[in-house]
C-alpha cells in the first residue's frame, strides 16, 4: 500500500502556511493520503489560519498543543498518522509538486524503507511569486551512505525525506530528550539502512525566517553533539573508525565555535579536548563528549 501521511509541524509560521499547505494538498501521484497538521503553541494566529486553509477537508486532522518543541510535536503528529509512509514537512518548507511520488518511486525501486531527495532555498521574493522548482530529474535512485555523512555533519532536515512509519517507531521516533527533531532521527534511520536517494530537488526551505529553529546555530550544534553523545552511548556495533570520526567531528564543532564566537585560544580546554579527540583513543575522548555541549551555551548531557 502506498498511502502517505503528511505531517506538518507549525510554530509561528502564519506567513508561510498558504504556500506550505497549498503544496502539500496538491501533491501529484496516485496514492492514498491523509494530512496531520500540528500547531505547537503558536502565538501569531497560525492555528486559526490552519483551520481556515483546511476547512471542508475530511482528510485533515488538526492538532493543537502547548509549545513543547519540534521533537515532541513531530512525535505527537506521527502518533495520529495511520498510513504506511510519512512525509514530514517543516512549517515553512515547500514541497515540489512531484516530491512525494518521486520519493515513493525511489523507495519502491530499491526496496527501501527510507528515501531522500535534494533541498534548495528560497527568499521572500520567491515565496511571494511562487517557487519555481526544476523539472523532475530522470536519474535512477541509488543507495546513499547518509550515516557516514551524519557522523561528520548535518546533511539535511526531514522535509526532503520519506520514511516508513513502522521504521520511524522502530528507531524510537524523534528523541524527546532533544529540542530539535531532525538530526537524531536521521542519524538513527541512516544507521539502520542506507536510504534510496534521488538527485532531484523535492523541497525548498527559506533562506531566513524569524523564529526558525535553524536560525539559532548554537542551539542546533549543541543538540547535534547531544544527539551524538546519546547515540554513541546507546548504540552497540559501531566500528572503531566510525566512533573516531563521530567524536573528532563533535569535539571539532565545539572548538571551532568557541574559537570563532567566543575568542577561545589554543591554550583553552576546548582546543585540548579537540586534540584529545584527534590523537587519543575514542573510548577516552568519549568520556568528555557531554562536556562539549556547554561550548554552545547548553547544559551537559547526563
Amino acid at each position: 500500500m502506498n498511502g502517505v501521511s503528511f505531517v506538518v509541524t507549525v510554530y509561528n509560521k502564519a506567513e508561510f502556511l498558504p504556500a506550505v499547505l497549498g503544496a502539500v494538498f496538491t501533491q501529484e501521484g496516485d496514492f492514498t493520503r491523509e494530512f496531520v497538521v500540528i500547531d505547537d503553541g503558536s502565538t501569531d494566529g497560525s492555528y486559526d489560519l490552519m483551520a481556515r486553509l483546511c476547512a471542508g477537508r475530511r482528510d485533515v486532522r488538526l492538532i493543537r498543543q502547548q509549545n513543547a518543541g519540534p521533537a515532541k510535536a513531530t512525535n505527537a503528529a506521527v502518533r495520529a498518522a495511520t498510513l504506511p509512509w510519512l512525509k514530514i514537512v517543516d512549517g515553512d518548507d515547500v514541497l515540489a509538486p512531484y516530491a512525494t511520488q518521486t520519493l515513493l518511486d525511489a523507495a519502491k525501486a530499491l526496496g527501501a524503507r527510507f528515501a531522500v531527495g535534494c533541498n534548495v532555498y528560497y527568499d521572500a521574493a520567491g515565496l511571494a511569486r511562487g517557487i519555481g522548482f526544476p523539472a523532475k530529474a530522470a536519474a535512477a535512485p541509488r543507495r546513499r551512505d547518509l550515516f557516514a555523512e551524519c557522523l561528520r555533519n548535518v546533511p539535511c532536515n526531514l522535509t526532503p525525506t520519506l520514511i516508513d512509519r513502522a521504521l520511524y517507531w522502530e528507531v524510537g521516533g524523534c528523541d524527546e530528550r532533544l529540542f530539535t527533531q531532525d538530526f537524531s532521527l536521521l542519524l538513527r534511520l541512516a544507521w539502520r539502512e542506507k536510504p534510496a536517494a534521488i538527485a532531484t530537488v523535492v523541497s525548498a526551505s527559506p533562506v531566513a525566517a524569524a523564529g526558525r529553529v535553524s536560525g539559532n546555530v548554537g542551539n542546533i550544534l549543541g543538540d547535534v553533539n547531544r544527539a551524538m553523545a546519546y547515540f554513541l552511548a546507546e548504540t552497540p556495533g559501531l566500528s572503531f573508525g566510525q566512533r573516531r570520526t563521530a567524536i573528532e567531528r563533535a569535539f571539532g564543532r565545539a572548538w571551532k565555535w568557541q574559537h570563532r564566537h567566543c575568542g577561545a585560544t589554543a591554550g583553552s580546554r576546548w582546543f585540548w579536548l579537540y586534540a584529545l579527540a584527534k590523537l587519543g583513543p575514542p573510548a577516552l575522548a568519549a568520556r568528555f563528549l557531554p562536556e562539549t555541549i556547554a561550548a554552545f551555551g547548553g547544559k551537559t548531557a547526563p
